[in-house]
């Protein structure tokens, strides 16, 4: 039994003919025909009876009738459900990362990957790593971005998108300084610093120091360092040291700080479409941040 044979069963109740019922089935007639034969032959009884040039239903058929209607609703009702759900998972991602990548490598990137799938949904949420790792156990987020001095969780998958370097940023109107100053703790005690209150991978670096000032956001910091004399460990992703760019700080490389920044998803996960596209699309547009 399958669903076109009931579905011929309920238009030969409304229409009484079969010529009718091909024609709103889009399909020829002796195809009706042979399928009301078939259901009758699964079923072990007549289903349908000529009276007077119309097709009418047995008592039998008029039995099976409303199972018939109750299994085709339920068949629409299924291919919606798996309809919207597919387009709902295929139309979406849900990205997390921590303050970095977030605030400066995904933004470009994911304005490239919007242009080429305008139909895609995409929200990104930034997070500490503890709280990321989380969402990735628990099934929560398609992809995670994480430096790759974070411990992932078990049954993930680490690859490199881009490589970052942790360094010192200072304002181009404050007096020069050396790297040779950053050389031991009482050098870097000489100096008021301004630090990223949040949790990242410039914590290795910042806790080196004993701030005067913690804001929990890294443009914040940018500007408070370009209006005096305060220095901050800052990555380099955050700084456009491009030729002829306007910058207001300046980005002096700390000894020993390159780090890079992975993309993180379940393993052995199937993808929709949407999420295979995403990874492809990041291993082919990884960013290398350059000093």
């Amino acid at each position: 039994m399958n669903i076109l044979k009931l579905r011929i069963l309920m238009l030969i109740d409304k229409f009484h003919k079969a010529t009718d019922v091909a024609e709103a089935l889009q399909v020829k007639q002796p195809t009706v025909s042979f399928h009301m034969k078939s259901l009758e032959k699964e079923m072990g009884t007549s289903l349908f009876s000529l009276q007077q040039g119309r097709i009418m239903l047995t008592e039998a058929g008029k039995k099976l009738l409303p199972y018939a209607k109750q299994i085709i609703s339920l068949e629409q009702e299924a291919r919606q459900a798996v309809d919207e759900l597919t387009e709902e998972s295929q139309g979406q991602l849900h990205l997390s990362a921590e303050s970095i990548s977030g605030t400066y490598l995904l933004p470009t990137l994911m304005a490239k990957f919007a242009e080429r799938y305008p139909d895609c949904r995409i929200q990104l949420e930034i997070q500490s790593p503890d709280a990321i790792k989380q969402l990735l156990k628990q099934g929560e987020i398609d992809f995670a971005f994480l430096d790759d001095r974070d411990f992932l969780p078990e049954y993930t998958v680490a690859e490199p998108v881009a490589s970052d370097q942790v360094g010192v940023i200072r304002s181009v109107r404050a007096p020069e300084v050396k790297l040779e100053e950053f050389d031991g703790t009482d050098m870097l005690d000489k100096h008021t610093w301004v630090k990223y209150s949040g949790s990242s991978v410039v914590d290795l670096y910042s806790s080196l120091v004993k701030p005067h000032l913690e804001i929990n956001s890294w443009e914040a910091v940018k500007q408070v360092v370009s209006g005096g004399e305060a220095l901050a460990f800052f990555p380099a992703s955050g700084v456009d040291n491009h030729e002829n760019a306007a910058s207001s700080v300046e980005w002096l490389p700390y000894p020993e700080a390159d780090y890079q920044i992975n993309i993180v998803y379940q393993q052995d996960t199937h993808m929709n479409l949407m999420q295979q596209a995403f990874l492809d699309f990041i291993r082919r547009e990884g960013l290398e941040i350059k000093s």
